[in-house]
């Protein structure tokens, strides 16, 4: 993924310091070092900004050293000097987190947000799925939510990722070549460069996809399934019946088969599979 861009690629990660935002943190710098990308840690709490605990931030320059990325104790500089990456930590006062992450996104689109979910306190408590789930879908962000009992796919001593196999689950009816351009680009990124094999769900009685024409790309290769039943638990079923190691969905249109896997549904995905979950937006 290195070579020179335009446009440099954006990862935010929000963090509220708990075990569960640190397994996320791993997922975002993975990924910003694989794209060079510039990456935002935020963190939006009830404290002033001198009360902010600046010290309790993810450590990146120690995480790129675990990772033989970096010499032990590399300066700031040597960050973007030696990996073209940029780094910045931000923290904002906001009573009610969600608000606050709604509202700095709108004025500072990403090009992936991710998220630790079902998390017991500060940030993560009310980071439950839904709720990720509609920040994503008011700001049209692309998503990663990460289950608070699931480690992910990218080992934090190492930074390697393990992804290999993903499902996903399009709304056929609507236009999809946005996601599908979108997952050219950044399933290499997701994956550390390793070969990928996508599983693109269909429904017996759902809208006829075969004529999409799917994204060629060295390393991604494509295969059709097709399940009878409701979406929700065709996807469920699906994700444990072929061993996936992330799912994603598409929330474009309210009519699709994606479009009834708003709120309580994406929840429950969530929560009985406890795997990583990419949502793609309308956008």
């Amino acid at each position: 993924m290195r070579g020179s861009r335009q446009i440099t690629p954006k990862v935010l990660i929000t963090t509220d310091f708990t075990p569960a935002s640190e397994r996320a943190f791993y997922h975002a710098l993975a990924f910003a070092v694989e794209h060079q990308a510039r990456l935002t840690l935020l963190h939006i709490g009830a404290e002033g900004r001198d009360a902010v605990p600046w010290g309790q931030f993810p450590g990146v320059r120690a995480t790129l050293s675990r990772w033989g990325l970096l010499p032990a104790e590399a300066p700031r500089a040597a960050v973007a000097e030696t990996l073209n990456i940029e780094v910045a930590k931000m923290a904002m006062r906001d009573h009610d987190p969600r608000l606050g992450i709604t509202d700095y996104l709108r004025k500072h689109p990403t090009d992936l947000l991710v998220m630790a979910t079902e998390g017991r306190t500060g940030l993560a408590r009310l980071f439950n799925p839904s709720v990720a789930d509609h920040i994503s879908f008011l700001t049209k962000s692309h998503t990663l939510m990460l289950p608070k009992r699931t480690t992910g796919f990218v080992d934090p001593q190492t930074g390697r990722s393990t992804l290999r196999r993903v499902l996903c689950a399009l709304d056929f009816e609507s236009d999809q070549r946005p996601a599908l351009a979108y997952l050219k680009e950044w399933l290499p990124v997701l994956s550390g460069g390793n070969d990928v094999e996508i599983v693109l769900l269909h429904t017996a009685d759902g809208a006829d996809a075969s004529e999409l024409l799917l994204p060629q790309r060295t390393g991604l290769t494509w295969r059709r399934e097709v399940r009878d039943g409701e979406p929700v638990a065709s996807v469920i079923a699906a994700a444990r019946d072929l061993d996936m190691q992330m799912v994603i969905l598409s929330t474009r249109g309210p009519l699709g088969m994606l479009g009834r896997l708003r709120g309580s549904a994406t929840d429950r995905v969530l929560r009985e599979l406890d795997l990583p979950l990419l949502t793609l937006p309308d956008l």
